[in-house]
């Protein structure tokens, strides 16, 4: 699943990139530092609410994309129920025993990877590429080149995902279809996986030529035209989520 970022206008959209970094971090600290499924289970929740109505991701995009880890967390479920030790006995068949402590355990390992996913998602979904470039390069001083990978890594998969569909929807048109037999299906995945490498080797060719011919790296500094965001507002919820994360971790 390739997540690209799409222009909006709700409130996360116009605090600067960093400060949204800081907010993720917090909350994946929180996420190690509970333990049970109810705390993991509130700071989902609040994760989701947070998502809806503060970045503008609608219930069916958010289930859209946890939907996707339902696959890599159901089989952890499974083994860390069956193999985690407790003392509450809820259910027990021959050598296969089931207590509260392992369900508690399981369950909590997996609303964790919930919650994390969810808040790298909407930090994707609602940062442009170029403001995080800017702010990595001019306020934290990373050096351009590392940022600019960051940038176009985020840019150009989600153009190959793009292409990756145009390219299946035009063998499809010519009746190129992946076939019932195995032959036939691997057949055409060697095909469309030929055309969506030849397709990014272009692009790379392309934008190698491009950033060369102007002088990419050949200067210890680079000049901007984008502004940086303003970041007096999430300056303040990212000190307020500081604060929050120590005090919640403080109890916890």
């Amino acid at each position: 699943m390739i997540i690209p970022y799409v222009q909006g206008q709700s409130g996360l959209y116009r605090i600067d990139p960093l400060s949204k970094l800081v907010l993720v971090l917090c909350i994946a600290i929180l996420s190690m530092i509970f333990q049970t499924s109810t705390e993991q289970v509130c700071l989902l929740l609040f994760s989701m609410v947070t998502a809806r109505f503060v970045a503008g991701i609608t219930w069916r995009g958010q289930w859209k994309a946890l939907s996707f880890l339902i696959v890599f967390t159901l089989p952890l479920f499974i083994i860390t129920v069956f193999t985690t030790a407790g003392d509450n006995l809820l259910i027990e068949f021959g050598m296969i025993s089931i207590t509260s402590e392992a369900l508690d355990m399981a369950g909590s390992v997996s609303l964790r990877m919930f919650t994390v996913f969810l808040t790298s998602y909407v930090y994707v979904k609602t940062t442009d590429p170029q403001d995080l470039v800017a702010s990595l390069t001019r306020i934290l001083r990373i050096p351009y080149r590392f940022a600019f990978g960051i940038s176009m890594a985020l840019t150009f998969l989600p153009l190959l995902q793009e292409e990756g569909r145009s390219i299946s929807a035009a063998h499809q048109i010519r009746g190129r279809s992946k076939g019932r037999g195995w032959a036939d299906t691997w057949s055409w995945w060697i095909t469309f996986t030929s055309a969506v490498l030849y397709n990014a080797v272009r692009r790379v060719q392309q934008t190698a030529a491009a950033m060369e011919s102007k002088g990419f790296g050949a200067y210890p500094d680079r000049t901007y035209l984008r502004p940086l965001m303003p970041w007096g507002k999430g300056r303040v919820l990212a000190i307020a989520g500081i604060l929050m994360t120590i005090g919640l971790g403080w109890v916890f």
